[in-house]
């Protein structure tokens, strides 16, 4: 007999984030919403930002409980009495954050709580010393507590299990996109137009920009341009290894910009590179994909089974700048010859089957379950 809670067509999920979420896990909480429509769904986040005002222009539901800092557990007591009051069935957390404010109140909630992970909790306070450490250890310590997680890739499943927790208390869904008929054009490529790069993301040292732009500096042709979206505690860094390569002129810093202009970069551009260190299953690659434009990727994750094979994208090991600038090389030799757009084509027909629809009906089938 299916349990009553998911009976009931009131049934409320709570998404809870920091709301200071860029890149991946904001475009994720977001494509949620869009992929599960048939129950009550609301988001908490604890500051004005990023996830609140996106999630309101998609005409999402969005409470603040604001947090004096992000060391302020004074909000403890009022997130319980929202919780309870309200009547959710399920809290959803993302992020450290959410996960332990979510965690010193789990045991006083009647809902069940599931958290994604989004990203290798053993990198996400990489190269942060001793404050790093100490989030690291706090974050590894709550994702022990949920009564389920959904993990974004199969290795990130295995890095918690190795993290001890319960392997029968994660189920991987991965990311899913709403695909829509590609319109865009194919750039004319001629001497007088760059070879235009894109790559999409926090400027974090796990997303590996610095391999990028070494591997830039030794590709043997100068007719190119490279776009860079995102911001991060890497940017000053970053900007002056670029300055330092004799780069500034072909590299361009555009900062965070809002979904629809990171869609329209894209489509400007000829590939798109992620030279990240960890990866789950990136939303951005499926974005290239919708818009018919390759990819060269690293080899993390489960990025293999977005990329299967070299007649659709690049795969290349993590922190190998020289195998970055072989494959950036064979993409602009596949780009001078017009031949880079029909790798783009079967990149799109082969990444339109990881659908929102599919990863929301994985997800209910998640809360099904928990609820039993």
């Amino acid at each position: 007999m299916e349990n009553k809670v998911w009976e009931r067509s009131e049934m409320k999920i709570l998404h809870i984030n920091a709301g200071n979420e860029y890149g991946g896990g904001l475009f994720h909480i977001l494509s949620l919403f869009q992929g599960i429509d048939k129950i009550d769904m609301e988001l908490l986040v604890f500051e004005e930002g990023p996830v609140a005002e996106s999630a309101r222009k998609n005409g999402i539901s969005v409470t603040v409980l604001p947090q004096r800092s992000r060391y302020d557990l004074s909000i403890l007591l009022k997130l319980r009495k929202w919780i309870n009051k309200n009547q959710f069935d399920i809290v959803h957390s993302h992020g450290p954050r959410a996960n332990l404010l979510v965690g010193l109140i789990h045991s006083s909630m009647k809902a069940k709580w599931i958290t994604t992970i989004h990203s290798d909790p053993t990198l996400d306070f990489e190269g942060r010393g001793l404050k790093g450490k100490a989030f690291e250890w706090l974050n590894l310590k709550s994702l022990t507590r949920p009564d389920h997680l959904i993990a974004v890739s199969s290795e990130l499943k295995r890095t918690l299990v190795q993290r001890h927790v319960n392997e029968q208390h994660i189920t991987v869904v991965h990311n899913g996109r709403a695909f829509k008929q590609s319109t865009s054009q194919k750039k004319i490529s001629n001497k007088e137009t760059p070879f235009k790069m894109i790559t999409v993301g926090r400027l974090e040292w796990v997303k590996g920009h610095r391999y990028l732009i070494e591997a830039l500096k030794s590709v043997r042709f100068n007719n190119w341009e490279l776009n860079i979206c995102g911001i991060g505690e890497q940017e000053a860094a970053l900007r002056e290894s670029v300055e330092k390569s004799g780069l500034a002129e072909n590299v361009h810093f555009l900062g965070w910009i809002e979904a629809k202009a990171v869609g329209d970069q894209i489509v400007e551009s000829d590939i798109l590179i992620n030279p990240s260190l960890s990866e789950s299953f990136p939303l951005v690659a499926l974005e290239a994909g919708e818009k018919k434009k390759p990819v060269i990727a690293t080899d993390v994750g489960d990025v293999k089974e977005m990329i299967p094979d070299e007649t659709i994208g690049w795969l290349i090991l993590p922190k190998d700048p020289a195998s970055l600038a072989q494959a950036i090389e064979e993409a602009y030799l596949e780009w001078e010859q017009g031949i880079l757009e029909i790798k783009g084509t079967r990149f799109y027909e082969w990444s339109k089957q990881f659908t929102i629809e599919k990863q929301g009906i994985e997800t209910m089938k998640v809360y099904r379950n928990c609820l039993r």
